[in-house]
């Protein structure tokens, strides 16, 4: 499995798309801050973007989409100064409902919307690196692209009625967040962190180890010698690339895997420990309370309440 992949099973990544959407003239919607990462698909029209970090509004345009990973609240209107403004919630009930909340016929804007969610007790770079807002722009993309297939798919299934459209739209959804994110890597060419390091064919093929054999005894001899460098260059590439040295890396993912054995798993302490590569549950407590500030017993009796 490849690194991003691993990751995404791991923080269980799903998707809900709300609604596909008209919007008349004069509209306004207000997203409250929210534990969901919102996203918006503009489908056709255009429309203002507001934040409160960001002063000047942004304005979006057909085939635009915005992400907001951590649920930052925002407004989308067809003004600058909309003269109604609706909660976003109230929208989709009234979407539900299928009622009128804004009485003008002249349509300006449609879009899609919907939220991500996943499991916010990991704590790994790839989450912590993503920008408060992602944009990608349709104007910046030049040629038909795989992101573009699935937007042009996705609009076609939302709201569509067919057997199996929500879940279609679902799947569609959850594969429109990897293809955001690999749209944004490549708007950030020559960045180092956890995100541009899965450019790297070296670095990249060292994390697949340390992702797909978790348990195994890695160090850092056995990695380089594995992806073709020496131990210095591999040592010192790891953790300009990617932010950590290589075994700090490894702990830390282990402890992630640890933490989410021990919070939805039965299994005694000494299954876990060889699941996550320490040869005894001693070593596994010791290492486990230096990262948690806790010992793995207190952790489950705690994630249970």
């Amino acid at each position: 499995m490849d690194v991003l992949s691993d990751i995404l099973k791991t923080i269980r990544l799903d998707a809900v798309v709300y609604f596909r959407k008209e919007f008349p003239q004069n509209w306004g919607m207000k997203i409250d801050e929210s534990k969901y990462a919102q996203f918006h698909l503009v489908v056709s029209g255009n429309c203002w973007l507001g934040y409160k970090k960001n002063k000047k509004p942004l304005q979006l345009s057909s085939g635009d989409i915005i992400l907001f990973i951590n649920g930052t609240p925002h407004f989308l209107a067809d003004k600058l100064e909309p003269k109604k403004i609706v909660p976003g919630i109230k929208i989709l009930e009234a979407h539900k409902n299928h009622k009128k909340i804004f009485k003008n016929k002249n349509i300006t804007t449609e879009l899609i919307c919907g939220h991500f969610s996943f499991d916010r007790n990991i704590n790994h770079p790839f989450l912590n690196e993503l920008p408060e807002m992602i944009l990608i722009s349709n104007k910046e993309r030049h040629q038909p692209s795989w992101l573009e297939m699935i937007t042009n798919v996705l609009i076609q299934e939302t709201d569509s009625q067919l057997p199996g459209s929500s879940v279609v739209s679902q799947r569609l959804a959850e594969a429109l967040l990897i293809h955001i994110i690999r749209s944004y890597i490549e708007q950030q060419k020559n960045k180092n962190g956890f995100l541009f390091a899965l450019n790297d064919k070296q670095i990249n093929n060292a994390l697949k180890l340390l992702h797909n054999k978790p348990e195994y005894s890695w160090t850092i001899e056995n990695i380089a010698r594995q992806i073709g460098m020496s131990r210095a260059s591999f040592a010192a590439k790891f953790k300009e690339k990617v932010g950590t040295p290589p075994m700090e890396y490894l702990t830390s993912w282990r402890m992630q895997k640890a933490g989410i054995l021990l919070r939805e798993t039965f299994e005694p302490l000494s299954i876990i420990s060889e699941k996550v590569g320490y040869g005894s549950e001693s070593s596994f407590n010791k290492a486990f309370k230096r990262y948690y500030k806790n010992n793995p017993g207190s952790f489950r009796r705690e994630s249970a309440n």
